[in-house]
């Protein structure tokens, strides 16, 4: 994620900074390494995929800035979460789980997943302290939308059917 947010960043300086658009051509290949087709080039300004481009980079950035300084301490500077985050501490207790897509988390509303940011783990097996009064929702829901660009492509369009319901 952290690429296609660094080339959404460069494709929009290229493209303000310059009145030429920039093109990107590709082919098509098929497991036989015959060309099937070429496609028509695009601009640069449309690499970034459709699903995530209704992100806000600057509430990326806030909330970047405020999970080093709140979540990172457990759930792992780039949410990568404990190491054997499925097995239970030896207090029963349950290991803070990655964010970045490779865990559980995505399987959640948002608004249950701000919840759980507000109201803690403690209640449901595990150890994340109530964040309700340390950080204000718009906080909270910056934090989230960090983590959500750290989901792949394919995890975040999952998501997002998941959070219509």
């Amino acid at each position: 994620m952290k690429k296609v947010v660094g080339i959404f960043f460069i494709s929009v300086l290229l493209v303000s900074c310059s009145k030429e658009e920039s093109a990107v051509s590709q082919q098509s290949t098929v497991s036989e390494n015959k060309t099937v087709s070429e496609k028509p080039a695009i601009s640069q300004a449309e690499v970034v995929p459709a699903s995530q481009a209704d992100f806000d980079f600057s509430k990326i950035a806030l909330g970047g800035k405020l999970y080093k300084q709140n979540c990172a301490e457990c759930h792992g500077a780039n949410a990568e979460g404990t190491p054997d985050w499925r097995k239970r501490k030896p207090d029963g207790k349950l290991k803070p789980p990655p964010l970045n897509g490779s865990g559980h988390a995505w399987h959640h509303s948002k608004k249950l997943l701000l919840s759980i940011i507000a109201k803690g783990s403690i209640d449901k097996g595990g150890d994340m302290p109530s964040w309700e009064g340390k950080l204000s929702r718009q906080e909270m829901d910056a934090i989230l939308t960090w983590i959500q660009s750290k989901w792949p492509e394919e995890i975040y369009t999952n998501w997002l059917e998941i959070n219509k319901r």
